[in-house]
């Protein structure tokens, strides 16, 4: 598999309409994105969390709808060891971050985030910032 996941940080822009996120979305081939069901609990959470929930809902269930989502099971594996590794080294990332982040290494794709930082210990991850 190649192609991008799309880490929190960059739907969230794309939903606001910040950054160069939807014009490099629209650059990018048909079906060549992805996200995982991590991003989507962060996501709805956000839309909850909002001042507008319903609206904020209806938007987020509309753009989940577009994109193939990555489920968590597929990847507990690469998760487990990556935490594992990065732990002995003294080296921890948030888990949702290191979901997301192991997700797009098992299935080969490049992560697209604004936050760098976070993805940057995860051994042979490709990372992208579209913001």
């Amino acid at each position: 598999m190649s192609g991008y996941l799309l880490d929190t940080s960059t739907c969230v822009s794309l939903l606001r309409g910040k950054g160069r996120v939807e014009e490099r979305l629209n650059k990018t081939d048909e079906g060549s994105c992805y996200i995982t069901d991590v991003v989507v609990a962060e996501l709805i959470f956000g839309a909850y969390y909002s001042e507008q929930v319903d609206e904020n809902l209806k938007q987020v269930e509309a753009f989940v709808a577009e994109l193939k989502v990555i489920p968590f099971e597929r990847i507990i594996h690469i998760f487990a060891q990556e935490r594992a590794r990065l732990w002995k080294a003294g080296k921890k990332i948030e888990d949702f971050d290191l979901m997301i982040g192991c997700a797009a290494k098992a299935m080969n794709l490049t992560i697209v985030t604004h936050n760098r930082r976070h993805f940057e210990h995860i051994e042979g991850l490709q990372i992208e910032d579209w913001v």
